[in-house]
């Protein structure tokens, strides 16, 4: 059953916005529904932000992409998981299975408030994992686009810390040959200590807690959050990704998988789905935004990600 909290307020041109609750096992989860001030809405899209995030995303990316989707005709719900942002329930219980849960229900309630039959599934980080791994549960869905996904359970692999690490080089060698960078050096300003730990950060600290993927500093672990952060969907240091899971991707369901080129993982995100979407000859576009990082947070990348998203799901209107 789902119950309207608020009447529908104009947030934008051609954006109304509704609050709305749905029940998952007992408790309440909140969301926003976008949908156009006129005509009919042509889509459905369900947003899933990351693991420590919320139905906003970071820098409020997802609030954008889904108002811009909507002025476009497309009713965008994005919600918080149990635990996470407005919804009830215990962050530190959560897993890859209680957020499925949270997400099925989620499109039910889309496509119920709609009247339409099929969604497109609109992914962050753990959230995109999250919905591909749902894809079975998901029958509705015939679209996906995907922001900033890394390979499921690959948090600690040997391939993506040499990708951190030879990014941060990258970027500490062209602020070598800056003449600022050596001023700042001699006057005290920048520590050559500090620029080893971030470099080699991804070996001298693996097998302890993960990071937090929207940004979030790691809280000093307890018995509690050593559980819930082996919910995450990461491996434990020496595993690699398994790729069983991308089995649910479909060849009747085209995708766009977008990076930023300033994205430490996303060299190693690259290769495990283009390599299985090109072996599977899944219909899945993958494109970079140069310079941008993995959350999207500038103006100027937001506006680039709009453009991408509003075009792909213009030209697949399935």
């Amino acid at each position: 059953m789902v119950s309207e909290l608020k009447t529908q307020t104009q947030v934008q041109p051609g954006v109304l916005e509704q609050r709305v609750a749905f029940d998952v096992q007992g408790s309440q989860v909140y969301g926003i529904l976008s949908t156009p001030t006129e005509g009919t809405c042509r889509r459905a899209v369900v947003f899933t932000h990351g693991w420590s995030g919320n139905r906003n995303g970071p820098a409020g990316i997802l609030t954008t992409l889904s108002r811009a989707l909507a002025a476009q005709g497309c009713a965008c719900l994005r919600f918080d998981f149990r635990g996470r942002g407005e919804s009830g329930g215990d962050g530190l219980k959560a897993t890859l299975a209680t957020m499925s849960d949270d997400l099925q229900k989620a499109a039910q309630t889309l496509l119920e408030l709609t009247g339409l039959k099929h969604i497109t599934l609109f992914g962050m980080c753990s959230g995109g994992n999250i919905a591909i791994g749902s894809l079975k549960q998901l029958p509705q869905a015939n679209a996906m686009v995907m922001l900033s996904v890394y390979p499921f359970s690959d948090g600690d692999s040997f391939s993506r810390d040499v990708h951190r690490t030879w990014h941060f080089l990258k970027v500490y060698l062209y602020k070598a040959c800056s003449i600022q960078t050596w001023k700042r050096l001699f006057a005290g300003e920048a520590s050559l200590a500090r620029v080893f730990k971030v470099i080699f950060k991804p070996f001298l600290k693996r097998g302890e807690s993960k990071k937090h993927e929207e940004g979030a500093p790691a809280a000093k672990a307890t018995s509690k959050t050593v559980k819930a952060s082996n919910n995450e969907s990461r491996l434990q240091a020496g595993q690699e990704p398994p790729k069983k899971y991308l089995a649910n991707l479909r060849k009747d369901m085209p995708g766009l998988m977008i990076y930023g080129t300033a994205d430490p993982d996303a060299e190693a995100a690259l290769k495990y789905y283009k390599t299985y979407a090109e072996e599977q000859q899944l219909p899945i576009q993958f494109t970079r935004i140069e310079g941008a990082n993995h959350n999207f947070s500038s103006a100027h990348w937001h506006r680039q990600l709009t453009e991408m998203a509003c075009g792909f799901l213009m030209e697949n209107k399935i």
